[in-house]
């Protein structure tokens, strides 16, 4: 009888020691997927404006590649995509505004290889995130002469 009663007191479920450490391992288990989650889903919100900022960004010239090469200024408009619906359904959209400045060549500053180009401008177009975030601003120049555009 008392085998018996061995066997059973040593089956009784988990010592306190084991669950301790069971619990700890959870935790740091718990705690390293949840840090993965939130650093995927930051990545991804940061590439997903990366993404809507580079498209306004490129669809900037071929607005301006439209226009005649007198009448280009820093007023010409660079709005033809810049309109996104905000994720996950939460309704409403997302408006960037691309900052256009041109600038005749002989008016930069001489050391900007560009100056020597004549009869020419340079257009910098910054397209900014609308909201507070640590995304950069994304950043195109190009060089349009009357004959035509060159990226730079």
């Amino acid at each position: 009888m008392s085998f018996l009663r061995n066997q059973n007191s040593s089956q009784r479920g988990f010592s306190a020691v084991e669950f301790l450490i069971a619990s700890v391992v959870f935790g740091i288990l718990i705690t390293g997927i949840t840090s993965a989650y939130i650093s995927i889903r930051k990545s991804y919100r940061i590439a997903r404006q990366l993404n809507e900022m580079y498209t306004v960004l490129s669809a900037c010239p071929e607005i301006d590649r439209a226009l005649e090469f007198n009448s280009l200024s820093s007023t010409s408009n660079c709005y033809p995509n810049n309109k996104f619906r905000v994720e996950n359904n939460a309704g409403g959209y997302i408006s960037y505004a691309p900052t256009l400045t041109v600038t005749d060549t002989a008016s930069i500053s001489v050391s900007d290889p560009l100056h020597t180009t004549p009869d020419s401008k340079v257009v910098d177009i910054t397209v900014r995130y609308p909201k507070e975030t640590t995304v950069p601003p994304l950043e195109l120049r190009m060089l349009i002469t009357r004959n035509g555009v060159g990226q730079l």
